[in-house]
């Protein structure tokens, strides 16, 4: 099934990081793939992209992201340590990795013209530039240089953005999935990098990203089960890292609503 092929070589390209020459090469997630979940086909139909659904609820689809609240002179003010080499590391791999998100989004909304790629286009618009207050910070060279859509620095990332875009294009739920599997990944590289520093300025801004990808996953989650009527499968999560972070996602935006600010309960644990 290429489905099933692609999410395994997604997990590979995800493990084998470590080994690439790029810059953070010693940073990226690894995943078991003993404990990955199989995706069953879907039926590739028309009324699939005519029955587009609309994102219920905007901050859902928006994300909570670093917003306003990270502004250059707040993020100066937290910076209360000096950077390890690996904590420098993965600022860029994020850096990257959000500008991936955001290329395969926007790629996504011109080829299936749903709302929800669009707008969180945006989301990761804002995540990006949220890392870049941090390159500009610590004044190191930025990876994304003027790299258009869909041309990435990191040859590992460019790999994923290839297979994520091979895969999104085949219909309108496979996209919907890559969605889901791209903020399922980003959760997981920010819980990993968020335990390997202590920095105050890099914190605040990791955990805002984590918030907006745990919206932007409930988001993907919500709109593959009224496109597709089947019960979305957690592609790189376990069952129980799953459940747990779309409740959270639900009370966060509830709070939202009322004008309250949920915070995250510490940093992530990422698995090793």
């Amino acid at each position: 099934m290429k489905k099933n092929i692609m999410l395994f070589a997604v997990m590979v390209l995800v493990m084998s990081a470590c080994a690439a020459p790029a810059v953070a090469d010693q940073n990226q997630t690894e995943v078991d793939l003993s404990q990955a979940e199989g995706v069953d086909d879907l039926a590739e139909s028309t009324e699939l992209v005519s029955g587009e659904s609309e994102v219920s609820d905007p901050a859902a689809a928006e994300g909570y992201g670093p917003g306003e609240e990270t502004h250059q002179a707040t993020i100066a003010a937290l910076s209360n340590t000096e950077l390890s080499t690996s904590e420098l590391e993965g600022i860029a791999f994020m850096r990257e990795e959000e500008k991936l998100a955001r290329d395969v989004y926007i790629q996504l909304a011109d080829l299936w013209n749903m709302n929800i790629f669009a707008n969180i286009s945006r989301s990761e618009d804002t995540h990006m530039e949220a890392v870049k207050t941090l390159i500009d910070l610590f004044e190191f060279e930025d990876p994304v240089q003027d790299n258009g859509v869909g041309v990435f620095t990191n040859p590992v990332l460019q790999d994923l953005h290839d297979e994520l875009m091979a895969s999104g294009s085949m219909s309108l739920a496979d996209a919907l999935l890559v969605g889901g599997a791209i903020e399922e990944i980003d959760i997981l590289d920010l819980q990993k990098y968020l335990d390997q520093t202590s920095n105050s300025a890099v914190i605040e801004v990791y955990e805002n990203l984590l918030r907006g990808s745990i919206n932007h996953l409930n988001s993907f989650v919500r709109n593959y089960e009224r496109q597709t009527g089947e019960t979305y499968q957690p592609q790189f999560l376990s069952q129980e890292e799953f459940q747990e972070f779309l409740s959270l996602s639900s009370a966060s935006n509830s709070a939202e609503r009322r004008g309250m600010k949920v915070s995250l309960n510490g940093k992530g644990q990422a698995r090793q």
